[in-house]
């Protein structure tokens, strides 16, 4: 083999080489670019929860409440909540509480759920979500010792839970009054509607006698399944209440609660009676009086003071050529209420006396009684 061709093996083993090497390092960077050493990432999980969770007692009940969650409407994401598990632990009060999740989970017992639909019917209704947890109050010696801790937390279709709430805690007291028995509902007047109940006899342990200080009393409309507006700024000492606030001809739902005095400060019973009620005004306004009268230039003036009530929609005038005229005789001189306080007659004959009355009316068309007798003789 000559010289020539040995130097052209030669380079030619040299480049294959090169060639190979370049293709090993380029499958090295190709792999380092595929994936990186390290610690391993745990994949996403439903992340919803709330740290705003609260518990109040009401009667023999607690009620939980907490803020609205973000609904996720995709059914199939990891994200979407299927419903919401309730924790309640029940410690004693002497012990340490039990604050470490994987503590509370090992020891404490799901008391109840709520499902999609239930959640998001209480976001539209209430703005919130609130379950409420009935608990046994007969053994006041047990309870004296009792401390039930609360949490909640949400899980998705895969049932892949979250993260739990904060915990609340509270120390039920047994000296709570049962509900005021009941409770009656009307309009005797104009613009109150009238409350009155009765006391309870017992709290809820149903042998202690009631212990109550005060009742607090709410109205809400009846469209709503729940809540309500609390209607007095000091707790009701009495047995009977007046709500000036209402709107008439709204449908409206009135109930009330006794007070009772607990251990960091009063504690509401459960609702008494529900009773719908929807406020009709029945009752006419005052008549207008005094009422003066003038004539000059061919027309008879008339004046009264505005009415002080809040319904009135105007006033009505009346005409008769005698004061003895009978109620019925009378001429009603405007088809539709006036709204101001004066009304000019020109409809008279020169020289001739005329008697009038004037009627208040409200936006409900009872119509006042007719106010006194006034008279003018129509002047030139």
């Amino acid at each position: 083999m000559s010289l020539a061709t040995r130097s052209n093996n030669s380079e030619a083993n040299i480049g294959q080489e090169i060639l190979h090497l370049l293709f090993v390092l380029a499958s090295v960077i190709a792999c380092a670019a595929c994936g990186k050493v390290g610690a391993p990432v745990s994949p996403s999980r439903l992340s919803e929860r709330t740290s705003e969770l609260t518990a109040i007692q009401r009667g023999a009940t607690i009620l939980l409440s907490w803020p609205s969650p973000a609904l996720v409407r995709d059914d199939s994401s990891k994200f979407y909540i299927s419903r919401v598990d309730i924790f309640r632990l029940t410690e004693r009060r002497d012990q340490e509480p039990v604050l470490d999740a994987d503590d509370f989970l090992s020891s404490a017992q799901v008391i109840g759920f709520m499902d999609r639909s239930t959640i998001e019917t209480q976001v539209n209704t209430l703005g919130h979500i609130q379950f409420t947890d009935a608990v046994n109050l007969s053994q006041s010696k047990q309870l004296a010792n009792t401390r039930l801790r609360y949490a909640i937390r949400y899980v998705n279709k895969r049932e892949q839970a979250a993260n739990f709430s904060n915990t609340v805690a509270i120390e039920p007291a047994p000296g709570v009054s049962m509900p005021p028995k009941d409770l009656i509902v009307k309009a005797d007047a104009q613009d109150e509607v009238s409350l009155s109940w009765r006391a309870p006899d017992t709290n809820v342990d149903g042998i202690t006698a009631a212990s109550v200080v005060g009742y607090n009393v709410y109205r809400r409309m009846a469209r709503q399944e729940s809540g309500g507006e609390l209607l007095n700024s000091d707790a009701v000492t009495d047995t009977s209440f007046v709500d000036k606030k209402f709107e008439y001809l709204a449908d409206y739902i009135y109930f009330v609660r006794a007070l009772s005095q607990g251990a960091n400060g009063l504690i509401e019973s459960a609702d008494g009676k529900l009773v719908p009620f929807t406020p009709v005004d029945k009752f006419p306004p005052a008549s207008p009086d005094p009422v003066s009268i003038a004539s000059a230039n061919g027309t008879i003036s008339l004046f009264w003071p505005s009415s002080s009530e809040r319904d009135v929609a105007g006033y009505f005038v009346y005409r008769a050529d005698s004061a003895d005229t009978p109620d019925k005789d009378w001429i009603k001189l405007n088809d539709q209420p006036v709204t101001t306080v004066t009304f000019r007659d020109e409809r008279v004959v020169i020289d001739q006396t005329y008697f009038y009355r004037v009627t208040a009316v409200d936006r409900f068309n009872n119509e006042s009684s007719r106010s006194r007798i006034v008279s003018e003789t129509a002047h030139p």
